[in-house]
């Protein structure tokens, strides 16, 4: 875990949890940054959405103030008066702008923030700030989450080292086109404009939003990249060396963080690569790897280590795929054929012995064509129908 020039955090208790455990965060750049986020596809989004959407337009954030224990979703008017009403209060603090402020709320939906206990923490929230004050922030935005998810590389850019941070959370309510997870990816390298929101885009696309841990997206879900440029160098752009490699770096980070999202995932003991091979588009292979993903019959068998490849060639049929020939279909079970040409295989010793793996890896190729694409996923038990039951009491 490395430190970012420029970039101070913080993270304490402002009492929207109970016993004094943190819930409230704050990033902090001495300098503008430039930004680019993605956001929730649900049609049902959060106030702090609808607030910092409209304040990434303006290209001028310097902090990123969030809270976790009260999503501030489905709360109308009144939750974007409480939303605009802690941002103001910060900028004038610090003697800056609303628009310098991004906001995020992450925890139950459908009631009320008081915004009270926020803004009465708000000096305190900035006399903590530091560089080295990772931790605390990562600790004060989490959930249902069982660990903090932190990533960071240094990278040499001329004469300077760059470096780049992620910070993440997430353990239910995780699907594609994001879900209940935030991610904060914060850098001291200067980019190219169009360069950065292409590597913010690109990298979300095939880690973030290649994950399912139960199917369900979210009101909150935001990956928000800040760049601050403190080490002056030259604006890294697309397809050149150094920004291919920075590209990867990103990448590698969205990676680690959106795998122990699906690692953490409420109640699961596993974590499964679901590969998806030979099919004519890549949206198809997409689709069959969703479909299989979100199988409570393929997680249930996950969580009781049983080979059953019945719910895998399943799956794949209902996805409704009009090329679909089930003699051709082949699925391995980390790398054991238990099904060729849409027959099932014998289920050997090591077959079975190897679903009791903590890491499975699957791979179905429908020998229709020669597209491709991977999700990842984890199982579902006893402790995910605890979690959720009782989520609220």
């Amino acid at each position: 875990m490395n430190n970012v020039k420029g970039f101070s955090f913080s993270g304490i208790s402002c009492g929207i949890k109970k016993k004094g455990i943190k819930d409230l965060g704050l990033i902090f750049s001495s300098k503008e940054c430039l930004a680019h986020a993605v956001f929730t596809k649900n049609k049902v989004i959060a106030a702090p959405l609808i607030v910092s959407k409209k304040i990434l337009k303006k290209n001028k954030i310097k902090g990123v103030i969030v809270n976790s224990g009260n999503a501030n979703a489905c709360t109308g008017k009144k939750g974007i008066i409480s939303a605009e009403k802690i941002i103001n209060n910060a900028a004038k603090i610090k003697n800056l702008e609303f628009n310098n402020f991004f906001i995020s709320s992450t925890g139950i939906i459908g009631e009320q923030l008081d915004s009270k206990k926020i803004i009465n923490k708000i000096p305190e929230l900035f006399s903590k700030l530091k560089p080295n004050n990772i931790k605390d922030f990562a600790n004060s935005i989490l959930t249902t989450d069982k660990f903090i998810k932190i990533k960071s590389a240094k990278l040499k850019i001329g004469n300077e080292t760059g470096t780049i941070l992620g910070i993440a959370k997430g353990a239910g309510m995780i699907h594609p086109n994001m879900a209940t997870m935030l991610c904060y990816l914060v850098t001291d390298i200067k980019f190219e404009k169009k360069t950065f929101i292409n590597f913010i885009n690109n990298a979300t696309d095939k880690t973030f939003n290649a994950i399912s841990v139960d199917g369900d997206t979210s009101t909150n879900d935001t990956v928000l990249g800040l760049s601050n440029g403190f080490i002056n160098n030259s604006p890294i752009k697309s397809n050149t060396k150094i920004g291919n490699q920075l590209y990867k770096e990103i990448e590698k980070i969205f990676y680690y963080l959106a795998s122990s999202i699906v690692k953490d995932g409420e109640g699961s003991t596993k974590f499964c690569k679901v590969t998806v091979k030979g099919t004519q588009t890549i949206i198809d292979a997409k689709k069959v790897c969703e479909k299989i993903c979100t199988s409570l019959l393929f997680k249930t068998a996950l969580f009781g280590s049983d080979p059953n490849w019945g719910r895998i060639i399943a799956s794949v049929g209902a996805t409704g795929l009009k090329y679909i020939d089930q003699s051709k279909i082949d699925i391995k079970i980390n790398k054991n054929n238990v099904v060729k040409k849409g027959i099932g295989c014998k289920l050997t010793n090591k077959i079975n012995m190897s679903m009791k793996k903590k890491e499975i890896d699957l791979e179905i190729n429908l020998n229709k064509g020669s597209k491709e694409s991977t999700m990842f996923t984890n199982d579902i038990g006893h402790e995910y129908i605890k979690i959720n039951s009782l989520y609220r009491t």
